[in-house]
Order: C-alpha cells, then structure tokens, then sequence
C-alpha cells in the first residue's frame, strides 16, 4: 500500500474544513457531578484536545490489528456502509465516558456493551493467520479482546497526544492509564484487569504484537482499505482523503504497519515528524475549537453547578462549534 506525502497546504486545508462531522452534542445532564475522572483528572487535561481526532483512525487500526477483533466488526459492523455514523457513535460514547455524569456515562457504556452480546462468531479460512487457524471462536466480551480493545484506545491517545500536542509528562501517562482502569470495570472486567502504569501497558500489548496475537491478517487489511481510503464524507480533493491515511500510517506502531503491508519510507517518517512538530507550534495560535472542546468545557461548568444556575450557559456551550 502506497502512502502519498502531503503538502503543508493540504494539511492545512484538512485541519480547515477535512475532519469528520460532529455528531450530535452527546452530554444533556446539568447534574454537578464531575463523572468517573472530573476536572482535577490528566483524563480530562488530554481528552480535551479536540485534534485528538487525528488519531482516532489510528486506534482503529491498532484495535484491528487483532485479527479476532477485525473478523468481529467485518462480520457485525456496518462500518463500510455507515462510516460517519459509526465514527459519530465512537466519538460519542468515548466522550460521554470521559465528560458526562456518572449516570451518562454509565448508560452508554450499558449499550455498547448490550451490543456486544451478539457479537461472536468464527475466523474465516481467508483471514487465518499463522497464530488464529481458521475456525478459532471469538467473542466481544471476551476479557481478552475487551482488554486489547481498550489498551488500543489509551495508549492511541497518548501517542496522538504526544505528536500532535505534546507536554506530557511520564507521571501523566502513568495516571492516564491507571484512571482508565475504571472504564475496564464498566466494560464488565473484574477489579485489578488494568495497568500499572504507561510502561505496564506498552509491554503488554508489545507482547501481543511480538507473539503475532495481535498482528494484522487479511481481515484486518480488508478493514484498513477502508479506513486509508477515507469515506467519512470529508469536503475536498482525494488529496485530503490521502492526507488522513498518511497522518494515521505515521502513528502507527512500526511491526503493525509493516503488516498492514504499508509502504513507509525515510522521506515519509522524517514529513511525519515534520507536519507533527507543525501541529504543535500553530496549536497555541489556532481558534479556540482547535484547541479546547466546547464539550470540555461544558462539563466543568456543570461540575461547578453553572449550569443549573445559569440555563442558558447549557445551550450556549452546546451550540458552539466543534470538531467532535
């Protein structure tokens, strides 16, 4: 699979008008409860950052990398037909966990998961590989693909983080993972499933990766054509498509996207870098929504009780423009 680099002007213009559209506004309640993490949280500090977007085809991909988690969403998800509702449906449900009440968050956490029940089935002959034959059984509620799915996701948003914000600190992805641990428990995982720490988890999955458990098959690069090749209803030329499959390709773990059979050279490792370090000086100049979620700030206003004192804060905040 062959990865253009892109112009500084295209990565502009995808930054301007490429990303997906937001969904709906997916926090309601004006309860002054600050949720699972609250304002004092390094959860909060990073989830926050709405060009944390960027990466979000990235822990796709990582989580598909699995080839039991790829024959999962080929065989139950409607990922291909629908590709902007599912990313609106992802979004929501990490943002509600992250920003809503307890209540919120555990409510739709209770969906996902009574989604997941049906999701079980067989590996297919054509997406075997050399460590799941075909015919090995998987199911979503599995703790181990529960747990893969979840490693994904965290340590996805610390390297997105990291490259396109940066200002973490070792101690703050300690605590980020281990903050996380409480959505584990959501998730129907017994206490003590989690990490840790930042290092814990690397381990882990690096482990996976290393004894090809977690190694994408055919199934997971049948996934990955339609993640590279965008059609998330983005505006623009297939240059700004390209563009998001050279940003989520340079994220990427190395031993993953090599089988993900993507081609990645010197050249595109050092645009890479380069476009990152980009992000992160024009960040501090960039609007406030490329900067700071309206849905952030919604949340600290209701944990401060503003909300509930002052209505009309609740739908201005809502109506602001957002990414996600």
């Amino acid at each position: 699979m062959e990865i253009r680099i892109p112009s500084r002007e295209e990565a502009l213009w995808l930054l301007a008008a490429g990303l997906p559209p937001a969904g709906p506004f997916p926090l309601r309640s004006t309860d002054p409860d600050p949720g699972f993490f609250g304002p004092g949280s390094i959860t909060w500090r990073v989830m926050r950052e709405p060009l944390l977007l960027l990466g979000a085809s990235r822990a796709l991909l990582v989580q598909v990398a699995h080839p039991l988690v790829a024959e999962g969403a080929l065989d139950h998800s409607d990922f291909a037909q629908d590709a902007v509702g599912r990313f609106q449906r992802t979004v929501a449900w990490v943002t509600t966990v992250v920003f809503g009440t307890k209540e919120e968050a555990r409510a739709a956490t209770r969906e996902v998961n009574r989604a997941h029940r049906k999701v079980e089935g067989l590996l297919s002959e054509e997406h075997a590989t050399g460590t799941w034959p075909a015919g090995s059984s998987y199911r979503a509620r599995d703790q181990d693909l529960v747990l893969w799915v979840h490693a994904a996701l965290v340590e996805s948003m610390l390297a997105t983080h990291d490259a396109a914000i940066g200002g973490l600190q070792p101690r703050d992805r300690d605590r980020f993972v281990v903050e996380w641990d409480q959505v584990v428990r959501m998730m129907g995982l017994p206490d003590g499933t989690g990490w840790e720490g930042y290092a814990d988890l690397r381990t882990w999955m690096d482990q996976l990766v290393g004894n090809g458990a977690a190694l994408p098959g055919a199934g997971s690069r049948e996934v990955a054509d339609v993640i590279l090749v965008p059609r998330l209803g983005m505006q623009g030329p297939r240059a700004l498509a390209e563009l998001t499959g050279f940003i989520t390709s340079g994220l990427l773990p190395d031993p993953i996207r090599r089988h993900y059979r993507i081609r990645w050279t010197p050249a595109q490792e050092l645009a890479h870098r380069a476009l990152c370090a980009s992000l992160r000086r024009a960040r501090t100049l960039m609007p406030r929504p490329f900067r700071v979620s309206p849905v952030y700030d919604f949340a600290v206003a209701r944990a401060a009780g503003e909300l509930r004192r002052r209505p009309q804060l609740r739908e201005s905040l809502a109506e602001q423009p957002r990414l996600a």
